[in-house]
């Protein structure tokens, strides 16, 4: 992957849940196959990501780390070899941890 350098106290991240980050991606399925796309409102939680890249005023971040980023607190950033990444800074950023099985939609 090329090389991402965030600046100040950025965090480059990817999602780990299927919306990818964009608004209006939260679905069920139904049985029947039908696709309900829920509401905006419910759209408004916290969502969990990968960090990708820190900027050199970030401290206690690694890149790998697994963070919980507060609702609607990011902006698309770019596509970088396929990769999609988006932007936050780290004082949006409400937990971290290494633990991919801690990382549960709630």
């Amino acid at each position: 992957m090329a090389i991402v350098k965030p600046l100040g106290n950025n965090v480059m991240f990817r999602f780990l849940d299927h919306t990818g980050g964009q608004k209006g991606k939260f679905t069920d399925t139904l049985r029947s196959g039908i696709i309900m796309v829920a509401t905006e409102a419910s759209q408004k939680v916290h969502r969990w990501g990968e960090v990708l890249a820190i900027g050199p005023k970030v401290e206690g971040l690694a890149v790998g780390d697994y963070v919980l980023i507060e609702s609607l607190m990011w902006m698309e950033g770019t596509e970088v070899d396929g990769v999609r990444m988006w932007k936050t800074d780290d004082s949006k950023i409400l937990v971290v941890t290494n633990d991919i099985d801690s990382c549960t939609r709630q």
